[in-house]
């Protein structure tokens, strides 16, 4: 599962595909980090290409998943910043 969603990079181009790239749990303080990268489209990320972009999130307090699930990320992702992004 990925993200479609169009973000201008600084390099000028933009990050259309977005997918999870490292997920760090941290059951002591409730917080679940998630590193995002955004490529400049799938055909670029499958050939194994570096990332355009990052995202580094956070969801501690009520945002906090506990044994979040990649599926259960993507949703949430999609409830914060990526509220008008679409399932790739």
């Amino acid at each position: 599962m990925a993200l479609l969603k169009a973000v201008k990079t600084s390099y000028g181009i933009d990050a259309t595909y977005w997918n999870i790239y490292s997920i760090t749990e941290d059951f002591k303080n409730k917080n679940l980090e998630v590193v995002i990268n955004g490529y400049v489209s799938k055909e670029v990320r499958d050939e194994n290409h570096n990332p355009v972009a990052w995202d580094n999130l956070q969801f501690t307090g009520d945002d906090y998943i506990k044994d979040a699930t990649r599926e259960a990320i993507y949703l949430a992702l999609k409830a914060k910043d990526f509220s008008d992004a679409q399932d790739a």
